[in-house]
C-alpha cells in the first residue's frame, strides 16, 4: 500500500519537475548564448526558445562548447518532450484500461453466480437492500440504468449490471436464468410491472419480490407474476403504530430480524434430498440440537404453516423450518437441515 502511495505521489509530482526542467534549460541556454556567443539578452533568450520548440539549430560551424550547449538542450527539450506525452496518455487511457478490466472481472465473477440475488433499482429502498444482502454475505447484483448510481454501488464494492432491468438482454446479463430470487425496487411502478413480467417468463421458478405505491399497482404486479409485492408506505405505517402500541415488543424483532446483531436471529431453512430429519419427528430435530435453536414454525410441503408445532410433527423434505437462535448456532445445523 505504502508502494501505491509513493508511487501515486511520483507521478502528482512529475509535471512540476518538468517545468522545473524546462525553466532550468531556458536559463541555461539563455545564459550560455549570451556568454559563448556575445548575444543579447533578447537574442539568447529568443535562440534558446527556438531550439527548445523545435529540436533543430542550423548552423553547423560552432566552437564545441557551443555545440555541447546546444545538444544538452535539445536532449533536455526530448525528454520532456517525452514525458508530456507519456504523461497524457496515461491520463486519457490508463483510466479506460483500468476500468475495462475491472468490468471484464466483474462480468467474469457475475456468470460465476448461482443461486444469487438481483435487486432491481439502486435508489433508497435499493441501498438499503443492497446492504441488507451485503450483511448476510449473500451473493447479489445491483442493476440500475442510471450510471452514476451504478457507479456508487460499484465503489461499495457490489457487483453491477448498468443497464435497463425492464430489458430482458439486462436480466440475463445478470443471470437471472441462475438466480434464486429478484428484488424489484426502481422509480417506477410502471418500470416494475414490466421487469416481473420479463423475470417470470425468463425464468418461472424466480421468487419475485416487488415494490408497488397504491392498491391497484399493487394487484397488477402481483397478477404479473410476483410472488410478494410490498407497499412500503403501509409497512411503515403499521411500523410506526406496533411501535406506539407495543415498542417492547418492535424492539425484540428488530434485534432478531437484523442480521448486524451478534444475539438471536430468524432464519429459514428448507429440508434438503439428504436431511437427516426427513419423516423423523419433530422431537428427533430437538435432541440433536439441545434446543438452543427454536422452531418457531413449520412451513409444510402442502402449504400449510404450523405454528409452534409439537414435538410429534413428522418433518418431509422440502418443508421450511422457521428458526430462532445466535447465528454461531444456526449455523451449525444449516449443513444437517439443507443436505
Amino acid at each position: 500500500m505504502k508502494e501505491g502511495i509513493v508511487q501515486k505521489d511520483v507521478k502528482n509530482n512529475v509535471p512540476k519537475v518538468l517545468v522545473v526542467l524546462f525553466m532550468l534549460l531556458l536559463t541555461l541556454g539563455t545564459t550560455g548564448f549570451m556568454l559563448l556567443k556575445n548575444l543579447s539578452l533578447w537574442e539568447a533568450f529568443y535562440q534558446t526558445i527556438i531550439i527548445l520548440v523545435t529540436h533543430f539549430y542550423h548552423e553547423i560551424h560552432e566552437p564545441i562548447a557551443v555545440q555541447l550547449l546546444i545538444l544538452l538542450i535539445i536532449l533536455g527539450s526530448l525528454v520532456i518532450v517525452a514525458y508530456i506525452i507519456k504523461f497524457f496518455a496515461e491520463y486519457l487511457f490508463e483510466g479506460t484500461f483500468k476500468e475495462k478490466r475491472k468490468r471484464r472481472v466483474m462480468e467474469k465473477t457475475i456468470n460465476s453466480y448461482h443461486d444469487h440475488y438481483i435487486v432491481c433499482g439502486y435508489g433508497r429502498v435499493g441501498k438499503q437492500i443492497a446492504e441488507e444482502l451485503h450483511t448476510e454475505k449473500k451473493n447479489f447484483i445491483v442493476v440500475d440504468r442510471d450510471p452514476k448510481e451504478a457507479k456508487e454501488a460499484e465503489e461499495e464494492g457490489y457487483m453491477v449490471v448498468n443497464g435497463d432491468p425492464t430489458e430482458e438482454k439486462t436480466l440475463l446479463k445478470a443471470g437471472i436464468l441462475k438466480a434464486r430470487s429478484i428484488i424489484v425496487v426502481p422509480g417506477s411502478e410502471v418500470d416494475s410491472l414490466y421487469i416481473v413480467l420479463s423475470a417470470r417468463s425468463l425464468n418461472p421458478d424466480i421468487f419475485i419480490i416487488a415494490r408497488a405505491s397504491r392498491e391497484e399497482g399493487l394487484a397488477k404486479i402481483k397478477k404479473a407474476g410476483a410472488n410478494k409485492v410490498t407497499m412500503p408506505a403501509q409497512i411503515a405505517g403499521y411500523h410506526m403504530a406496533t411501535m406506539a402500541l407495543r415498542p417492547a415488543v418492535v424492539d425484540f424483532l428488530d434485534v432478531i430480524v437484523d442480521g448486524k446483531h451478534g444475539e438471536l436471529q430468524i432464519e429459514e431453512l428448507q429440508i434438503g434430498a439428504s436431511s437427516e430429519y426427513i419423516n423423523r419427528p419433530l422431537s428427533f430435530y430437538k435432541a440433536h440440537t439441545e434446543d438452543k435453536v427454536a422452531v418457531l414454525a413449520i412451513n409444510k410441503v402442502d402449504g400449510n404453516t404450523k405454528v409452534n408445532p409439537d414435538n410429534s410433527e413428522i418433518l418431509s423434505q422440502n418443508d421450511k423450518l422457521i428458526l430462532m437462535g445466535t447465528r454461531v448456532d444456526l449455523e451449525k445445523i444449516t449443513d444437517k437441515v439443507t443436505a
